[in-house]
């Protein structure tokens, strides 16, 4: 125990008689394990662990689809994943065979009053069937009884969790206690455990209430239930999916009705399971490029230590204990690295986090993941132990004498060579990085200067709740949404305000078929699709959307007026391509309305979307809906939020203010997905690039010392200092250009797994790849350049009495 004390502190010593060798091992590894560990930390959570509920890996997520839907530009992107109405969800329960268990959600928002305090809360109208098959069992209380599912029934609520805890502060008394809700009473009847999440995205469903109580439920028009079922033991999907077509459709059409089922846990990451896994590569990339980067810096060490081992060697010691002691060197090294890489991981697993989009589910339960830590760890310690051992491995078959004297080369030029190799190997593992964060870096910049259609400085987006109890007569909806037109208008720093059904970059929309009159397609043929906003006055003004033709909405459409409808020019451009719309009439919702007006394209989608056909029509005319403000203000949208609420309120106390965001805040959140994949594997580049080079100038910079006799000898023979840097600035550049090449053809194949998120340019971009290849090539050279340069300025007399 004693011997081993004594070589920890031997190796303590050393290293920090070698700083700048023990700095940049240490960083290197630290960096690697880091960044490998909270990547896959993230993967393994999203995509690799079980959901968190009773044999999660039987659970199946059924859709049914409308496969003409697949030739519509707008709804071509939902074919496959059309909800179910709950008539059609027990009707197929019943009949099915395939599965032992099936429940059904869909979404469900109310507004639970305390007092004069009105709060929206997000939660789900749930099946009975739905927690049992889930395997959750309220912490309080009992689950929904089959005969609550019933519109007779009385109105029952599960709290979830959170909620229990932030409003009702935990109280264990909570069971049996009324509530309102939409006001409409309903009893308290259990408490859902934490984090009882069907989506894993966002926070969990505040409240949970019984399927089948209101009277839509009841409709088998309205589609709004996903359904959920477990797989019966030795049933594969396959022969669920076409029981469930053969019972959902019926004897309908094959190419207007089917099914489709997915494993639960595929469905809910199918959107963030390719860009995980790209970012998870660029990180294994990293932790290849660091482990070698501390290979080259073990064996430039070990060079610097020949003479030493050899010294020692001939003064007695013996080759185990030469090994021990550069093992020690070696153990100690990795461990600060290692402990170092933890503290990053850590860190960086909750940066990750932090800085997600909310596309990607299950962010809550991100922890760092200690299989791939131990693995990190595993492979960085072995790395320094095999290569910091390598100056007493080399001299087990040479002489001390050989070596002290300068006549063996040849373990010199082996490890030289294999140093090369590891550059070259760096450099092509390099490239492959900086062209994927060259390729979508170029591709977010093109996306960020996109013209979204509005101009969205200053302007405000409002979205309240009304009360369907009190607000379901419609002239008493527009008279709230007119009064509150009024009194925000008269707010100061307010310039202009009006409202809509859904305001850009919201991620709220509504789509119908419409007619075009005069245009009649084949028999049987489905009308085409478009875009629909309800909208008052004073809209397009407000977000600023540019008038093309006509006019815009106004006070004069007003019911009992004619129909009026205001077009994109898209619509316009697709239903009338041989001429003008003004004056013309399109058909929605049985009613014939003239186009009079033409405004300017939307990206309503996100920056990276095509603008859809999208038509306008009045909030005067149609029946009442939900509306989102939209306030044009001089005095900066986070200033006026507070004067907002209180005036919402002074107007109905009951209405809640579910949020308030700056257009500016929503347009950036569209681009937070692309945002985030870039900037990680930006940084992966860079430190990358920080190796690369630091490992070229360390190859350099070693073969500089070990030949300069060499050196000596050649200026003492008339060499010049100019041809001495070209000499190993040559010989290096060949590690470069054949590193290079051989990334060239990952980086290719790489860039073909970006293109369906690239915007703007193609995945063989000339020009990225040009100036990566560039910038490669330039950091070779200088990097070579300057020991080389410092070797150019010896004096060969100076060098030769030394050797």
């Amino acid at each position: 125990m004693q011997a081993v004390v004594h070589d920890i502190r031997y190796a303590v010593r050393t290293l920090r008689r070698r700083p700048a060798h023990a700095t940049l091992s240490i960083a290197t590894l630290a960096l690697g394990i880091g960044a490998t560990t909270a990547i896959f930390s993230v993967v393994d959570t999203v995509l690799l662990r079980p959901l968190p509920f009773r044999q999660a890996e039987s659970l199946v997520a059924a859709f049914r689809t409308y496969p003409d839907w697949r030739n519509d530009d707008i709804l071509s992107s939902s074919w496959d994943q059309i909800s179910w109405s709950y008539p059609t969800f027990r009707a197929w329960r019943d009949e099915q065979t395939t599965f032992g268990e099936a429940g059904a959600w869909a979404s469900w928002f109310s507004t639970m009053r305390t007092g004069d305090r009105a709060e929206l809360l997000s939660g789900v109208r749930a099946s009975p069937s739905l927690l049992p098959l889930l395997g959750v069992t309220p912490l309080l209380g009992r689950n929904f009884l089959p005969e609550e599912a019933q519109p007779s029934a009385p109105r029952v609520a599960l709290l979830g969790f959170e909620t229990w805890v932030s409003r009702f502060g935990g109280d264990r008394s909570i069971i049996g206690r009324p509530v309102l809700m939409n006001d409409t009473p309903y009893t308290i009847i259990g408490v859902v455990p934490p984090r009882t999440n069907l989506t894993g995205r966002g926070d969990p469903p505040a409240v949970w209430v019984a399927a089948g109580v209101q009277a839509s439920d009841q409709s088998a028009d309205n589609n709004q239930f996903r359904v959920i079922g477990r797989l019966r033991s030795g049933v594969s999907l396959r022969q669920a999916e076409l029981e469930t077509e053969r019972v959902v459709r019926g004897d309908a059409d094959p190419a207007k009705l089917g099914a489709r089922l997915a494993f639960l846990q595929r469905e809910q990451t199918k959107t963030a399971r390719t860009p995980l896994l790209i970012l998870l590569g660029a990180a294994g990339l990293l932790l290849a490029i660091a482990c070698g980067n501390v290979a080259m810096l073990l064996l430039g060490e070990a060079a610097a230590r020949e003479h030493e081992m050899a010294s020692r060697l001939a003064l007695g010691a013996a080759h185990g204990r030469l090994v021990r002691q550069l093992l020690t060197e070696s153990v100690v090294l990795a461990v600060i690295g290692a402990t170092l890489g933890v503290l990053l991981a850590y860190a960086g697993t909750k940066a990750l986090v932090a800085l997600a989009p909310p596309q990607i589910p299950r962010l809550y339960d991100v922890s760092v993941d200690l299989r791939i830590l131990a693995v990190s760890l595993a492979g960085a310690i072995a790395t320094g132990v095999l290569f910091g051992i390598a100056p007493a491995l080399s001299l087990l078959g040479t002489s001390p004498a050989t070596v002290l004297t300068g006549a063996s080369r040849s373990v010199s030029r082996r490890r030289g060579w294999v140093q090369r190799s590891l550059v070259a190997t760096e450099l092509a593992l390099c490239l492959v990085l900086l062209v994927g964060a060259g390729l979508l870096s170029r591709s977010l910049r093109l996306l960020t200067i996109v013209d979204p259609g509005i101009r969205s400085q200053n302007l405000l987006v409002v979205k309240v709740s009304l009360p369907r109890s009190r607000y379901s007569d419609s002239a008493r909806t527009r008279e709230f949404y007119r009064t509150a037109i009024e009194r925000l208008g008269a707010l100061p720093g307010v310039d202009r305000v009006s409202s809509t059904s859904s305001a850009p970059f919201d991620l709220s929309s509504a789509s119908t078929s419409i007619e075009i009159e005069g245009h009649r397609g084949p028999q049987g043929a489905r009308l085409p699709e478009a875009e629909y906003r309800v909208a008052m006055p004073g809209y397009f003004e407000t977000i600023g959307v540019p008038l093309l033709s006509g006019r815009t909405l106004n006070d004069g459409d007003r019911p009992g007026r004619p129909r009026v409808v205001v077009i994109n020019a898209t619509l316009a451009r697709r239903s009338w391509p041989n001429g003008s719309a003004m004056g013309k009439r399109l058909r929605y919702d049985e009613e014939w309305h003239e186009v009079v007006g033409i405004v300017g394209d939307v990206k309503d989608a996100g920056l990276g979307s095509e603008p859809q056909a999208t038509f306008f029509v009045s909030a005067l005319q149609e029946r009442a809906s939900d509306q989102r403000f939209v306030i044009r203000t001089s005095i900066g949208a986070e200033a006026l939020a507070p004067a907002v609420r209180r005036t919402i309120a002074t107007i109905d106390p009951g209405v809640p203010v579910t949020s308030v965001d700056a257009m500016s805040t929503l347009v950036s959140r569209s681009i937070a997905e692309p945002r985030y994949r870039t900037a990680l594997i930006a940084l992966f580049a860079v430190i990358a690039v920080v190796l690369a080079t630091i490992g070229v100038y360390g190859v350099t910079a070693r073969a500089v010392t070990q030949q300069a006799r060499e050196i000596g000898i050649r200026m003492a023979l008339g060499s010049s200092g100019a041809a001495v840097i070209r000499l190993f600035v040559s010989r290096t550049m060949v590690g470069v250009v054949a590193g290079v090449a051989i990334g060239l053809a990952g980086a290719v194949a790489a860039s073909r797994l970006l293109a369906p998120y690239l915007f703007g340019i193609k995945p063989g971009d000339p020009l990225t790849f040009g100036g990566v290849l560039a910038l490669l090539v330039v950091v070779g050279a200088c990097a070579s350049w300057l020991p080389a340069r410092v070797a150019s300025r010896t004096n060969p007399a100076v060098v030769l009495r030394r050797g």
